[in-house]
């Protein structure tokens, strides 16, 4: 079943005259082989064509690299000198450690007024466990440290002009964690982002909200991420997001820092993420500095729970699958004789449970396994070594079914592989360093025993090493200064009956260095800027260098309640997935830059405004541009007998808008999120019968001009907890078929004749073809959804039951997932298929 139609005069079979509509389909057009030259497959990708934000942004990021430089050389900051505060002004630093001596990261440290609990500055420790605040007006404070797990401590100090005072906190452990103090460090991250970041526009999902949020089945961090401003979703069908007009893949999805190519099972439906193992993920939607790579639209990083060292579990049923952790620590005896202080470790398993529950009555031929593992040890010295692992593994097996059930025997094996490590050290008074490395993998493939010559597989890995130094040469300046370099392979075939349609292996090596600084004038500026170099060597193919300058900046206005911010930068991507993405499914086969592919360059620059209108209130309103050179589609009118083009070299352009409003005080807590989006893409239409072909430029399938998304949780009475998400999308592209015609195909006769014959059944039951309408000049009607999730928070002596139930589409709408066309009927009839009908769900969780 094709979602695509190659050419515009299709041959129908038997008369049946049907015809698919789809986004992304071509406009009608004949073929003729392209000529070499710019835009063509097969030239060198030397030069750019298409929407240029490229010189605006090379001469800003000029600006921004010279202005980095000069806070590097401590130029132009009037009142700073090294080892000193600003005139006026008094600093204040410290570590937080537990009782061990072990470093405390991501401490909350809030500076309170002698009387009164609304917080003067936010932040939280770094790695190393060190904070610190500058432009400090003399006088009399407290100064407050708390975490999860241990108690908080509160201090006062007193602050006089000119001083730099350390103060340090030793945590005692808690043993319960109080709910109360989780939304505050949630809702205190937030504030100390606000006070602490830039230009970069980031949103996180806690734990707690991510399962209060409704799922199919279960509750699905990376299905979460729906709920974000900026994200844009295609089908119920798959858990693949397209971020402010970037496609799928140009989103770098990381498990501790590791990049995960496919993060989800078999088909795109649900994610690899357990949502139990997530500490929580964080959705860098733009802005995001120097030191990440690798993609261009956006990063999720989903961080694993290690616990905290005391020996507990949390497990689960749904109609998805069983899954079960446990975590606890070495115990005191085994840390010191190994020169630790602390360890802490949690694993997990996950499966399906359907084809041993079925097995008595019927073969049920599908099954998922997920294994996840993560560690952390900290030294007497305050150095920190992290060990995380996943490996998944989905099998559909159709070969045990009969025959005369399922004709068609096959067996599709699918999994992911992740592990890697890093290494966290303090570095002088206030600094650290990091090395870090790891292997990921993904692998694909299908066997039909009925068909020993067919193999159809697609495979990628990467290796890789990267460190990272972080210090502060003087009050209000940050430097950081990092690389790294990773080996990338790929192995992809479609091969039958002897002939290769579609494959071969690649290889490339990405080597990068950064260096990033940035400059702060206490409640009134933060400056951030930076510049990464990428080479990038193909195999075949040749040297790539790029040179991505970044800037950004914040001032905060009415002290920090409100502030503006922008960033400006580019971003390079050396990898693209061919997916097709107006299918249903997420079936990613990911191919490398070279001498066939381009590599993708995308110029962004983003404008804000966000801020605090009241307490347990943010607000935030962001614009964004963004241009993309190097995007491929699958060429429909590619040469057989010509690798080299196989695939369309082309430019994107994206605007909009995103809107976020959230509550984080009072019963119902929750959030709004509304983004508007325009994006394009331009590619030659090899189509078009002309040459030099004419490009042809049409929105891509994820370009919902309005998404709307209103999250909203509340706990109705002691132990009862309620989420409703409400989903509105106005309606996407796709090309619509105008009619169809009887398709005559020239031959000639036994006497020389040349005649027209409509096929078998004669013109009224021969071959038909399809007219089409512009390329998705057409939209299918707007989408919405309500969904609910129901917990009942039950305490036992042993510890928690959380029975729950979650129904996606409340209220049964019948969202369009595509339209095919029956001509053969008179009059021709419009079919529908639709996503998520009323879909309800059970499940329990346990924690002890």
């Amino acid at each position: 079943m094709a979602l695509r139609l190659p050419q515009p005069r299709r041959k129908g079979t038997g008369g049946k005259g049907v015809a698919w509509a789809a986004a992304d389909s071509p406009a009608p057009s004949g073929r003729r082989r392209p000529r070499k030259g710019p835009g063509s497959p097969g030239w060198g990708w030397a030069k750019r064509t298409g929407p240029a934000l490229g010189p605006f942004v090379r001469r800003w990021g000029f600006v921004a690299l010279l202005g980095g430089a000069l806070v590097l050389a401590r130029l132009g900051l009037p009142g700073v000198a090294g080892g000193q505060t600003l005139p006026g002004t008094a600093a204040l630093w410290g570590r937080v450690a537990d009782r061990e001596g072990t470093p405390l990261a991501g401490v909350l440290v809030r500076l309170l007024p002698p009387e009164g609990e609304a917080p003067l500055r936010t932040t939280e420790t770094d790695p190393r466990g060190t904070y610190r605040w500058e432009g400090l007006s003399p006088g009399s404070y407290r100064v407050e440290a708390s975490r999860l797990g241990f108690l908080g401590e509160v201090r006062p100090v007193r602050l006089e002009a000119g001083a730099r005072l350390e103060v340090s906190f030793v945590l005692e452990s808690r043993p319960v964690e109080v709910a109360g103090v989780l939304v505050e460090a949630e809702r205190s991250r937030e504030r100390a982002r606000f006070e602490n970041q830039a230009g970069l526009t980031v949103r996180e999902l806690a734990p707690r909200q991510i399962k209060k949020i409704p799922g199919l089945a279960e509750a699905d961090p990376l299905r979460a991420v729906e709920v974000l401003p900026g994200v844009i979703t295609t089908s119920d069908f798959s858990s693949a997001y397209n971020v402010r007009g970037g496609s799928a893949d140009q989103n770098l999805i990381l498990l501790d820092g590791i990049p995960v190519f496919n993060p989800t099972h078999l088909g795109g439906i649900f994610s690899v993420f357990n949502a139990d193992m997530v500490r929580r993920a964080e959705l860098q939607s733009g802005g995001f500095p120097p030191r990440f790579g690798g993609r261009v639209s956006s990063v999720l990083d989903v961080e694993s729970d290690p616990g905290d060292g005391r020996f507990g579990g949390e497990g689960g049923v749904s109609f998805l699958a069983t899954r079960l952790s446990l975590g606890g620590g070495l115990g005191e005896g085994l840390e010191s004789s190994l020169g630790l202080t602390r360890t802490a470790w949690r694993v997990s398993g996950r499966r399906s449970y359907f084809d041993q529950l079925m097995k008595p009555f019927f073969t049920f031929p599908y099954h998922l396994t997920d294994f996840q593992g993560v560690a952390e040890a900290w030294t007497r010295g305050g150095r920190r070594l992290t060990v995380t692992g996943y490996s998944g593994r989905d099998v559909l097996d159709l070969t045990t079914l009969s025959a005369e059930a399922f004709p068609l025997r096959v067996d599709w094996q699918w999994g992911n592989d992740v592990v890697g490590g890093k290494w966290t050290a303090p570095l002088g008074r206030e600094g650290w360093w990091e090395v870090r490395g790891g292997y990921s993998r993904f692998r694909s493939g299908l066997r039909f025993p009925d068909f020993a010559d067919t193999d159809i597989r697609s495979a990628i890995a990467l290796l890789g090493v990267e460190g990272e130094v972080r210090f502060v040469p003087v009050e209000g300046v940050g430097v950081g200064v990092g690389g790294g370099t990773k080996t990338l392979r790929v192995d992809n075939l479609f091969e039958t009956g002897g002939t290769v349609f579609r494959g071969g292996k690649g290889e490339g090596t990405e080597r990068d260095v950064f260096v990033q600084g940035d400059w702060r004038q206490p409640g009134a500026w933060i400056v951030e800027g930076g510049i990464r170099l990428e080479e990038y060597r193909p195999s075949p193919g040749a040297r790539l260098v790029e040179v991505s300058p970044r800037a950004s900046a914040k001032r905060f206005l009415g002290g920090t309640r409100w502030a503006v911010k922008g960033a400006v930068g580019r971003y390079v991507q050396f990898l693209h997935s061919i997916r097709d993405e107006e299918l249903p499914l997420g079936l990613d086969v990911w191919v490398l830059t070279g001498t066939r592919l381009p590599h993708v360059v995308s110029d962004q620059v983003q404008l804000g405004w966000e801020g605090y209108p009241r307490e347990g209130w943010f607000a935030s309103l962001e614009g964004y541009l963004r241009s993309f050179q190097g995007v491929v589609t699958t060429n429909l009118a590619d040469d057989p007998n010509r690798e080299e083009d196989d695939f369309l070299p082309g430019t994107g352009l994206s605007y909009g808008f995103d809107l976020f409003v959230s509550r984080s005080r009072g019963p119902t807590t929750g959030w709004l999120a509304l983004s508007f989006l325009k994006a394009t893409r331009t590619f030659p239409d090899f189509l078009a019968g002309l040459d030099p072909p004419p490009k042809v430029t049409y929105p891509p399938v994820f370009d919902r001009r309005l998404d709307l998304d209103l999250v909203l949780q509340r706990e109705v009475k002691e132990g009862l907890e309620l989420g409703l998400r409400w989903n509105f999308g106005t309606g996407l592209p796709y090309t619509r078929p105008l009619g169809s015609y009887p398709y005559l195909t020239p031959r000639l006769s036994p006497g020389a004749v040349l005649e027209w014959d409509p096929g078998e059944g004669g013109r009224d039951r021969g071959a038909y073809a399809v007219a089409l309408g512009d390329r998705n000049g057409s939209r299918y009607p707007a989408r919405h959804r309500l969904d609910l999730s129901v917990r009942w928070v039950v305490e036992k002596p042993w510890g928690t039951l959380v029975p729950y139930l979650h129904i996606l589409n409340l209220y049964n709408r019948k969202n369009v997932l595509f339209y095919f066309y029956e001509y053969h009927r008179e009059p021709p009839v419009r079919s529908g298929i639709s996503m998520f009908p009323f879909l309800p769900s059970l499940g329990v969780e346990v924690k002890f």
